[in-house]
């Protein structure tokens, strides 16, 4: 039997202005759609089985996404591309691609880390506090879920 080798991409979306929010399906339809665009047929076809969102986190907006190793240069080349979702300006950082899923919530652990420490320290409302150390709680739970 022979294991499939995937590749594993952090990435961190940037907004003009945080008009929208969007799910992981939206999010994995609009790559989908952009892989089509930029490579046709035969890039959409490569990537339709091994392509998936693993983690989307809206408030700190890091994803994770994961395909297959011999085509992970289509969806990095794809990323660097995107400009535009859903009519909506945005721009994509591809901040690490690992072999595990593990290596990925590592990093995305210590970057959400300073990004709350960031956060924290400029002058909050309290409510507003109280929700991004929730947040933060929350995804800490999440992110060791991914692994298993």
């Amino acid at each position: 039997m022979v294991r499939f080798k995937n590749r594993y991409f952090l990435c961190e979306y940037i907004q003009e202005n945080q008009e929208r929010e969007f799910s992981e399906r939206d999010l994995l339809l609009e790559i989908r759609d952009q892989v089509q665009y930029h490579f046709g047929d035969f890039g959409s076809g490569k990537i339709q089985f091994s392509f998936q969102v693993k983690y989307l986190n809206s408030v700190s907006r890091l994803f994770i996404l994961r395909v297959a190793r011999d085509y992970k240069n289509i969806i990095w080349s794809t990323l660097l591309f995107m400009t535009m979702f859903r009519q909506i300006p945005i721009k994509i950082r591809i901040l690490g691609c690992s072999g595990t899923i593990k290596k990925c919530e590592l990093k995305a652990r210590k970057l959400l880390t300073k990004w709350v420490h960031k956060v924290l320290k400029c002058d909050l409302p309290n409510q507003l506090r109280t929700v991004l150390i929730r947040d933060y709680q929350q995804t800490q739970q999440i992110l060791p879920q991914l692994t298993q």
